[in-house]
């Protein structure tokens, strides 16, 4: 999440490296015990402005990168060549008047740093693709209400209709991220928020409303999640859930002062003041409840501040893996091993650190085939100062940080990325990158620190899996500006074959981006339902054969930071009129194989339950 350039002291600004501070220290308790559900109270904690609700006295620790605050940040490279991409900014004349609010005051309350999310979902099941979007609300809980979640119902032609009264998923509270699956097979979408405070589980009742059984599934512990993943971990069927935690932080103990205290101008503090605790791993009874099962899966580490979430199947072996983003810590790789247990070869898969063997600050992550050999390649966005780093598969769980041989380093160094989405905008078979930056102090300026609030957005084009070009250059209106992003989600949002994005910005209205990428080459949308695996098929592996080459993509839980995709694989496929031989791998084990499958369409299939 967060890292600030300097360390401030009082009475003069001073330039330094970490080294100075002690990391925090780790808990494998309950998280956030303080915290209590909103529906039954605030947290207990004395209210703002009273005598104990004082800042403490603490370190003026902002930073872990020395950086010079005398000289501009520098400036993105605007690429000499015309982008190949098209996308038209809809916001404004689409119906949705969210803004978000993140709660972020002149305090500085570290939660309120770090934004919300957006989730893409067909909660309706009448073919359009809806928007739930995040927001917070003011800190300490309870002092205050500013506001709720939102649902928009996708009305077609780029209109939505504000749907969340009706739908009765109007959440008030702290919400980072809306993590959607179908937790009880029913075809029907549902809904959990990652919150500050208790999760909060929202089921579908299959008529366009959904009631909150966050008490009786028994996910409504306190604690600071962040983000998270659907997948079966033990392939009975139903979906499991990975939740990431960012650590405990209660108001006033663990608020501290960073910034200039002689002018008393507060800046975000450092992670490395935060106690890191134990992430959540549900397993789903089958009954509408769920057990955190992370010890007993053997992942049990309480060492990383938790953020984006990644699953689906990366070393090959047909069992479904996590991938957890971590700030400042090592980010964790857990191969699955089908039984409801998982491996840690977090310290030597090669995907938890760069190239160097440092952890970075990971925030958003994504993964994709992205040069075409068959293997799963890993995504992680990263801090001010430090590239986004990209993990190729070399094969049999291996990773390697070969984030400059494909063009990605220098680019992503001067900004804060956040969410992140590989799709193929283009639809020539090779998926592009997309980032969505923003900086997290909104004062930089005040206290003459170098970089803006607002960042640019980055878009890069795949050249056919030997790098990645920045491919900004006439895309569109949204990418001529500056941005505070944060959660991001793509999805087919008026069904016209290629990938749109959704971006929820920090404090401000989203945007709706509608790729018109003018091209001749087609597509094929891949919709999938499990009988005896899961019925949203996480962890399926397609292998699509065309002309001269294999696009192997997965059905995958998670990915970006804070939001959810659209479920259904919209595949970009080149000139090609049919995909000769489309294969299924679904994680039951069983084979499926369709011959001259016609693209530009959509083709549903069903898992054979004999």
């Amino acid at each position: 999440m967060m890292r600030n350039s300097a360390i401030l002291l009082t009475g003069a600004i001073c330039l330094t490296c970490i080294g100075c501070g002690s990391p925090a220290s780790t808990d494998t308790g309950n998280p956030g015990t303080a915290a209590t559900n909103p529906a039954d109270g605030p947290l207990s904690v004395p209210k703002a402005g009273s005598s104990t609700a004082k800042a403490k006295s603490g370190p003026n620790l902002v930073g872990d990168r020395m950086t010079s605050i005398t000289s501009a940040a520098p400036n993105l490279a605007i690429p000499q060549e015309p982008s190949p991409f098209r996308f038209t900014d809809k916001t404004k004349d689409s119906g949705i008047g969210f803004v978000n609010f993140s709660g972020m005051d002149k305090e500085k309350y570290f939660p309120t740093a770090n934004g919300s999310g957006v989730a893409v979902l067909d909660y309706d099941g009448d073919g359009l693709f809806d928007l739930y979007f995040c927001t917070a609300t003011t800190l300490p809980l309870g002092s205050s209400t500013h506001g709720s979640n939102k649902l928009y119902r996708n009305l077609g032609s780029g209109k939505f209709e504000d749907v969340t009264e009706k739908a009765g998923v109007g959440f008030v509270g702290f919400t980072h991220g809306a993590i959607v699956g179908d937790i009880d097979n029913d075809g029907d979408p549902d809904l959990f928020l990652c919150n500050y405070g208790p999760n909060a589980l929202y089921l579908n009742n299959g008529d366009g409303t959904f009631r909150n059984i966050s008490k009786s599934a028994g996910i409504d512990r306190p604690g600071w999640s962040s983000s998270g993943a659907f997948l079966d971990i033990d392939n009975d069927g139903d979906l499991d859930l990975y939740v990431s935690n960012y650590g405990i932080w209660n108001y006033p103990d663990d608020h501290v002062f960073c910034g200039d205290a002689e002018r008393k101008i507060r800046m975000y503090c450092s992670p490395r003041l935060i106690k890191t605790t134990k992430h959540f791993l549900y397993r789903n009874n089958g009954d509408g409840t769920f057990t955190d099962v992370l010890d007993a899966a053997k992942i049990g580490r309480s060492d990383g501040h938790g953020f984006g979430v990644v699953t689906a199947d990366f070393n090959g072996d047909g069992k479904v893996d996590i991938y957890v983003a971590n700030d400042m810590n090592p980010n964790f790789v857990f191969f699955g091993n089908g039984d409801g247990t998982f491996e840690d070869v977090t310290e030597k898969c090669g995907a938890a650190f760069d190239e160097k063997g440092q952890s970075q600050s990971g925030m958003g992550v994504e993964g994709e085939d992205v040069n075409g050999d068959g293997t799963f390649d890993l995504f992680v966005t990263n801090f001010q100062n430090e590239y986004n780093t990209f993990y190729e598969n070399v094969g049999k769980g291996n990773f390697m940080d070969n984030t400059s041989f494909y063009g990605l380093a220098a680019d992503s160094l001067p900004w804060v990325g956040w969410g992140c989405v590989l799709a193929d905008f283009d639809r020539d078979g090779w998926p592009d990158l997309f980032v969505s930056n923003g900086h997290v102090d909104d004062n930089r300026e005040e206290l003459g620190l170098a970089g803006t609030y607002a960042e640019p957005s980055l878009l890069h084009r795949n050249l056919e899996g030997k790098r990645f070009k920045l491919a900004t250059r006439g895309v569109g209106t949204y990418f001529d500006t500056n941005h505070v992003g944060r959660g991001v989600a793509q999805g087919d949002l008026d069904n016209d074959g290629d990938v749109d994005l959704v971006i929820n910005h920090k404090d401000g209205p989203p945007a709706i981006l509608f790729n018109e990428t003018p091209t001749e080459n087609r597509w094929l949308r891949v919709v999938l339902v499990g009988t005896k695996s899961n019925r949203d098929a996480i962890g399926t592996r397609l292998e699509l054969e065309i002309p001269k080459r294999i696009l192997y993509r997965q059905r995958k839980g998670g990915c970006s930071m804070f939001s959810s995709n659209d479920p259904r694989l919209t595949i970009g496929v080149g000139p090609n009129d049919l995909v000769t031989k489309l294969t299924v791998r679904w994680p039951s084990g069983t084979v499926q194989v369709l011959e001259d499958v016609k693209t530009n369409a959509e083709v549903k299939i069903t898992e054979p339950k004999d």
